[in-house]
Order: C-alpha cells, then sequence, then structure tokens
C-alpha cells in the first residue's frame, strides 16, 4: 500500500474517532515500534512491537512528514529487525472497538 492510500484509511479512521493503531496478521495483535524510512529504495517500514503502539494522530503527523520528504513512497512492516526476508505488504485496513478502545488495525 503506497504512503497517500494508507493516510487516506487512517483519517477516516480517525473521523470514525479511532485512537490508537495495530498491526494484525493471522489474528496475532502486534503493536507498532518505529517508523523507519529508506531514502535508498524509497519505502517506509513499520516495525512490529509485542509490546507498544502508536496512536493515530502520531503515525499520521509521522506519515506527513515522510511525505513531504520523500513522497508518496510504498509502506510495508516488518517483524522487530528491519530485514528484507520479513518484510510484507499492507492488504488493508479495518476500524474496530473493543470495550471503549477505538482501534484501526493494518491488516498484513
Amino acid at each position: 500500500m503506497n504512503l497517500l492510500e494508507l493516510k487516506s484509511k487512517l483519517e477516516k479512521g480517525k473521523a470514525l474517532q479511532g485512537e490508537v493503531v495495530y498491526i494484525k496478521e493471522d489474528n496475532l495483535i502486534s503493536g507498532i515500534n518505529s517508523v523507519y524510512k529508506n531514502q535508498e529504495d524509497k519505502s517506509v517500514v513499520l516495525i512490529k512491537s509485542n509490546e507498544e503502539t502508536i496512536k493515530v494522530d502520531n503515525l499520521l503527523e509521522i506519515l506527513n512528514e515522510i511525505y513531504a520528504l520523500v513522497g508518496d513512497v510504498e509502506i510495508f512492516i516488518c517483524d522487530g529487525e528491519l530485514s528484507r526476508d520479513n518484510i510484507r505488504s499492507i492488504e488493508s485496513v479495518e476500524f474496530a472497538q473493543y470495550e471503549l478502545t477505538k482501534m484501526l488495525f493494518i491488516n498484513v
């Protein structure tokens, strides 16, 4: 998924009062530890976390900064350490609510 498409989906989720963003892969939920901008191959990688995640507003702010620097690049997901072997594409973004928390899931 490219940056502008992900940003658009996150903004729609924010309009639904989504607060935080998680990564969902095969029914396993992970947080987002960091965002890595790769200048060489013009891509961005969201690095998964087992403990923490990021707020929708913060991720949108980071994506806006990256867009201003490198434009509309592809966004990928990676486990713990950045490695070309475990980079996966984003399939979709969905909104969910669990008790009082409204969240967005980036599906891999």
